[in-house]
């Protein structure tokens, strides 16, 4: 099944707070593809998103951007995704989850997405080729 989303995790996937940046090569994925693809940035931590990526110039790319805290539910339990996919009138199979942390990905697994495990240290296309 085609994806037709992609949901983000912002810490350690778009944003990398010890050094305090964002991820470019994320950005320019956004970028050449917002009219192929949705996009939907999730975090667990609990700061005003939307705000922030509104204050990068990158909310103009996010049809979703939502905290765990807001949304009730931890990404470590399928629902958040179910509701994810479900609000977008999709199946599970056509939205992508994009984490670093392998229990939310589990999670995801469990509620049908497609999921792909971030790796900080390798190239973001390269790892998103394997899965598309």
């Amino acid at each position: 099944m085609k994806i037709k989303f992609i949901l983000f995790d912002f810490y350690n996937v778009l944003y990398f707070p010890r050094e305090d940046r964002i991820n470019e090569e994320i950005v320019e994925f956004l970028q050449a593809n917002n009219r192929k693809y949705g996009f939907g940035l999730l975090s667990a931590v609990h700061i005003d998103l939307e705000n922030w990526a509104k204050d990068r110039n990158l909310k103009q790319y996010f049809q979703f951007i939502k905290t765990t805290e807001q949304l009730e539910v931890s990404k470590s339990e399928p629902d958040v995704y179910e509701m994810v996919a479900n609000s977008f009138e999709l199946k599970p199979e056509q939205v992508l989850f994009i984490d670093d942390l392998s229990d939310n990905i589990s999670a995801a697994k469990k509620a049908g997405l497609q999921t792909l495990l971030y790796k900080p240290n390798k190239k973001f296309l390269e790892q998103l080729s394997q899965v598309m």
